[in-house]
């Protein structure tokens, strides 16, 4: 079996710890680091339903956000294939960015509701739409930097 479909056999939708430490990262403060090496090793397709859960969304727009067709994202899961490495690495950067603004905010509902509302400093785009691209992901990680430490969400 491999490490990947380890993972996933691990993770549950009911899993109250991150998917991010079911893939053997500590938090979302190492994803810069070791995310890279995560998505070498490869991450399996059937982690989708669970992280669409953990993440409040549908299988659906998770495999939208991944830029991966529903058909496409539902064939690789009932394969239990490895996601594509542009899907595994805008996964990796929803679930860290989710966990930034639940550090940020203290909770899931508050980092849920900070995704999902439009934002002046993105243009009225929300911080979740702006996330999927690698720059509109650090727009969003400045942002809730700036608010951890004293700026304005």
């Amino acid at each position: 079996m491999s490490t990947s479909s380890v993972i996933a056999a691990t993770l549950s939708p009911a899993a109250l710890v991150s998917p991010l430490v079911l893939l053997g990262l500590r938090d979302f403060t190492v994803v810069p680091t070791k995310g890279h090496q995560v998505i070498k090793r490869g991450i399996s397709s059937r982690v989708i339903e669970p992280v669409s859960q953990y993440l409040g969304l549908g299988k659906g727009a998770l495999a939208e956000f991944m830029d991966l067709d529903r058909g496409t994202a539902t064939r690789l899961s009932s394969k239990g294939q490895d996601l594509p490495s542009h899907a595994a690495e805008t996964l990796l950067r929803l679930l860290e960015i989710h966990d930034m603004a639940a550090d940020v905010f203290a909770t899931e509902d508050g980092a849920s509701t900070w995704l999902r509302t439009p934002h002046p400093l993105l243009d009225s785009e929300r911080p979740l739409d702006a996330a999927k691209t690698s720059y509109g992901a650090q727009t969003v990680k400045n942002l809730l930097m700036s608010t951890k430490y004293g700026g304005t969400a």
